[in-house]
């Protein structure tokens, strides 16, 4: 049984320079306006109780999709249907009255979610408790900080016992303590058969609450699957994002360093294969690194693992391990071995380096196509670099 039916949603809106282009449109009756499609034809099923992740930059399309959801924004085209009460947690302070005080605002917001004044009536205690604000409750929302907004907000929002929770990234104003109390409730409601959407750019709470994700990218879907893959997948979009150096300087160094260099490194080969490998955390990588020597002068292999952001996730040289440099004139290779290499998922490259016989000029560089390293299954509870051996004691 689905709660949610998305089919074909797009949404454009219409950008205006001045505030007189709108009249003007009217009464000349030409466009005044430019178009920008922030969702281009969204489609996608949620079933009754499951927890779903909303991922993706900031501008991709993700709030403009919720609010399209929650009811207060409406599609340019296609159509939505949904099972039951929704309650949403969107923009810091929507619904509220600043004016008002917490407690008028209870009474306000809950009776825009759908609440008679009696369920209020018997609901207010437990969200004042909830939220925390019992000293205050009764001073003006002005007066309130953005982390007491959010607590008031989000504690009306699951105290109208919705059957759809849509929770926005507005919880990450909140201090580290609130937003405990806010995932616990959401795995309360969860356990409880309730639906959650829930955007965030915690990746690692995303994988912890949510059994499904939907990669929200320019105003499309571009990914959706299970939540530990396609957070795993985008981690690598962003990695790729910041690499430290465009993949068009290192081909012109490698074009360069080839016209010159006595000692060059000729392909680097990753079990056995020249292109883009997978392989899973724990399996064995054994490198494979061809060069060519033009002159016999001595010389040393360096080689590593590089993730996608830069960062040099390990590196050793033949010189921490052999007593001569290798020798002589013509093709060769050498072979390195990682056995139940204990990287975590992402995308890697081998580097391959040729330094002098002192080990401390490099003659040539080149990296691999990359590597990847599936995510498991399932949610492993591990987070970080390195899958590493450990117990707990108490």
């Amino acid at each position: 049984m689905y709660t949610i039916k998305v089919n074909n949603v797009s949404k454009v809106y219409r950008l205006y320079k001045r505030p007189v282009d709108r009249l003007k449109e009217v009464v000349l009756r030409r466009p005044f306006h430019q178009s920008f499609e922030a969702l281009k034809e969204i489609s996608f099923l949620v079933r009754s109780g499951e927890t779903v992740g909303i991922i993706g930059e900031n501008g991709a399309g993700k709030s403009t999709l919720l609010k399209i959801l929650a009811g207060t924004v409406t599609p340019t085209s296609g159509d939505v249907e949904i099972k039951g009460r929704v309650s949403a947690l969107l923009e810091l302070g929507a619904g509220f009255h600043p004016e008002f005080t917490g407690r008028q605002n209870i009474y306000l917001n809950a009776s825009l979610q759908g609440l008679s004044k009696k369920e209020i009536i018997e609901k207010e205690e437990a969200i004042v408790k909830f939220a925390e604000l019992e000293p205050f409750i009764d001073r003006p929302l002005k007066t309130y900080s953005s982390g007491m907004v959010v607590r008031l907000a989000f504690s009306i929002a699951t105290s109208v016992n919705p059957d759809i929770l849509i929770v926005d990234e507005a919880l990450s104003v909140g201090d580290q303590y609130f937003q405990k109390k806010c995932i616990d409730r959401m795995m309360n409601f969860r356990e409880a058969g309730k639906t959650i959407l829930f955007c965030s750019h915690a990746l690692v709470t995303v994988n912890q609450l949510c059994q499904r994700a939907l990669w929200i990218h320019d105003g499309s879907i571009l990914k959706e699957g299970p939540a530990m893959q396609i957070t795993a997948t985008y981690e690598n979009y962003l990695r790729e994002k910041t690499a430290l150096m465009p993949a068009e300087e290192d081909v012109a160094e490698v074009a360069q360093e080839d016209a010159g260099f006595s000692v060059l490194i000729r392909n680097i080969a990753i079990n056995g294969d020249n292109g883009p490998v997978t392989i899973k955390c724990g399996d064995d990588l054994i490198i494979s690194i061809e060069y060519e020597n033009f002159d016999g002068r001595p010389f040393w292999i360096a080689g590593g693992i590089r993730r996608n952001d830069g960062l040099i996730c390990h590196a050793v040289n033949m010189a921490r391990d052999k007593k001569q440099p290798l020798r002589g004139k013509g093709r060769g290779k050498v072979i390195l071995i990682y056995r139940a290499l204990p990287l975590l998922h992402g995308e890697y490259f081998v580097v391959g380096a040729v330094l002098d016989d002192s080990g401390l000029h490099c003659y040539h560089k080149r990296e691999s196509p990359p590597f990847h390293i599936a995510p498991p299954d399932t949610w492993e509870n591990e987070e970080g670099l390195l899958e590493l051996d450990y117990e707990w004691q108490l």
